[in-house]
């Protein structure tokens, strides 16, 4: 078969596949062929149904394969360096979609809030702290990313906080640490830096509502020192009971 005529055969099933996403959505196909038409975005041309198989074998799943480094994507054969940094990237999309969508429409209940946490912290591979700006109107309606660092360890930089503060003129705000792999419980560190953040904000002219730890089992208000969400295996069994 001459190149002309393969170009022809990928681009066609590259039509028929994007046409079939577009009219069924994604659940009626294949762990392949969602992998597949997820490299679409990475590669502009070309078969990349062998290496949609190669990245599940190696991975097992799609959202193993979203979550990999860099490093892990290149020991794939068929990715280099900038197709494994462009399909790396893509879950940072998802989190600019979800913090454009906030400043957008906002949020107005404590509920809608934690859904969101929820969304937006639980499954992150690395730690961080999040600030959310309430207005006068009670309306979560601006977040940005104050600092991230390994799994075990996320610096707070009380700069970067006062920075936010003086800037947003916001009358409050939530902030947000998330533990990957852990528990929402804080540590004797988040304890610290919790009463120093306090602290900051008593002299700021905004008000702290609260500190949450987002962790593989549930969410922890700092201010209440209580559990407000279980997401753990364990609750759902007794409620089985």
């Amino acid at each position: 078969m001459d190149k002309t005529n393969e170009k022809c055969i990928h681009d066609g099933h590259r039509k028929r596949l994007i046409n079939t996403i577009n009219k069924a959505g994604l659940d009626g196909l294949s762990d392949i062929q969602v992998v597949e038409s997820l490299l679409f975005f990475v590669f502009p041309r070309g078969d990349v149904n062998p290496l949609a198989h190669r990245l599940l074998d190696r991975f097992g799943n799609f959202h193993t394969i979203l979550d990999a480094s860099v490093e892990d994507l290149m020991a794939v054969k068929g990715m280099g360096l900038t197709s494994a940094q462009k399909l790396h990237s893509l879950m940072g999309y998802y989190d600019y979609y979800l913090q454009e969508k906030l400043s957008t429409d906002g949020i107005t209940t404590i509920g809608e809030f934690f859904d969101f946490l929820e969304v937006f912290t639980r499954h992150k591979n690395d730690e961080g702290l999040y600030i959310f700006g309430v207005n006068v109107m009670g309306k979560i309606m601006d977040s940005r990313c104050l600092a991230t660092g390994s799994c075990n360890w996320v610096s707070i930089e009380m700069g970067d906080v006062a920075l936010y503060v003086s800037t947003s003129k916001l009358p409050a705000v939530f902030l947000v640490h998330n533990h990957p792999q852990g528990f929402c419980h804080p540590s004797e560190q988040d304890t610290e830096s919790f009463d120093r953040l306090r602290w900051l904000f008593k002299f700021s002219g905004c008000k702290l509502i609260d500190l949450i730890i987002v962790g593989k089992d549930g969410m922890y208000s700092m201010d209440k020192s209580a559990c407000l969400r279980v997401f753990s295996q364990e609750c759902l069994r007794e409620l089985l009971q």
